[in-house]
């Protein structure tokens, strides 16, 4: 697979508050469903967000463990 498909960038939107985690390849998308992010799919663009209402320490932990087990495979 290509590079390309393999970055994924995990952080707070500036604009939003919200944490949004873009790119990513298939398993990628899956991992992050499974650690409790969001699907969002818009007609040029699909990422993932952290559901609303979470307290900033929730969102750091969930926020962590998703990259550590992004990390964990590869």
């Amino acid at each position: 697979m290509a590079l390309a498909h393999r970055v994924l960038t995990v952080r707070r939107d500036p604009d939003s508050g919200e944490v949004l985690a873009r790119g990513g390849d298939p398993e990628a998308h899956s991992l992050l469903e499974r650690t409790g992010f969001v699907p969002v799919v818009r007609r040029h663009e699909t990422y993932h967000r952290l559901p609303t209402g979470l307290d900033q320490d929730e969102e750091i932990r969930l926020a962590t463990r998703a990259v550590a087990r992004l990390q964990a495979v590869g």
